[in-house]
């Protein structure tokens, strides 16, 4: 009977807690509101809440990257050349053989494209650091030309106000080119296509993959310390790639 009492206690407690703190926050969200405080305030003052209420944000569970179909893959790039528009279609493959993000992709200038080794040079990807990336040998003729062609461009791809594309507009154009193939696809889509290639078809190791893709934790990051782009790397990019058909 005693025992019984407790747990009822208890469980009032807890009951009246979990009140007590979402009122708390609720007011908080309101002195907020009235305050006008910015996002940058909003954001710290979150944080200190639901340090001292031990709230914990619900996890979010991952979700498996979404690759296209082998026929999908080949259909939209049949759709791009379609347009025959050049630069998309050059843009659009670099985002596949490089797995570049789309911020990366669009900061690319001209002189960080190394055509000789088929290397680009990303200057402070995600997590502030530098790396290179590779593309195929038979890309580097097409790139060649869409470089001598632009000779004043600072930028690998440029718009006709001598300005760097923006990440937005990037998405517009994959967006527009997947709506006429019938296909779901982001700029990103291409990025996990190409790790998902390269690891199924290239033997490279986790620590090389994780190399030329940029895709490293924090946690992770004394793998790279004596791992460098060498020839037997590239060599094997260069087998695997070469199975592509774009």
């Amino acid at each position: 009977m005693g025992n019984r009492k407790s747990d009822q206690k208890r469980t009032s407690c807890v009951s009246q807690n979990e009140k007590a703190k979402s009122n708390l926050v609720s007011q908080v969200a309101r002195i907020v509101r009235k305050a006008g405080l910015d996002y940058a305030d909003w954001r710290y003052i979150s944080r200190r809440v639901r340090e001292q209420c031990e709230l914990k944000p619900k996890k979010k569970g991952r979700k498996l990257p979404r690759v296209l179909t082998a026929e999908e893959f080949r259909h939209f790039y049949q759709i791009v050349d379609r347009a025959e528009d050049v630069q998309h279609a050059l843009m659009l493959r670099l985002l596949f053989y490089t797995g570049v993000r789309v911020s990366e992709l669009c900061g690319i200038k001209v002189s960080d494209v190394d055509l000789e080794n088929c290397k680009i040079f990303i200057e402070q990807g995600k997590g502030s650091k530098d790396r290179y990336v590779l593309f195929g040998k038979s890309f580097a003729t097409a790139l060649k030309t869409h470089i001598a062609n632009r000779p004043t461009n600072r930028w690998l791809f440029q718009t006709k106000r001598a300005s760097k594309f923006s990440t937005r507009r990037v998405q517009q154009i994959v967006k527009k080119y997947a709506e006429e193939a019938g296909v779901k696809a982001t700029p990103h889509t291409f990025r996990h296509q190409a790790i998902t290639w390269l690891t199924k078809h290239s033997g490279l190791a986790d620590a090389e993959l994780q190399l030329i893709t940029g895709h490293a934790r924090r946690e992770t990051l004394s793998i790279y310390q004596h791992v460098a782009l060498d020839k037997k790397l590239e060599d094997k990019y260069q087998q695997t790639m070469r199975q592509v058909e774009l």
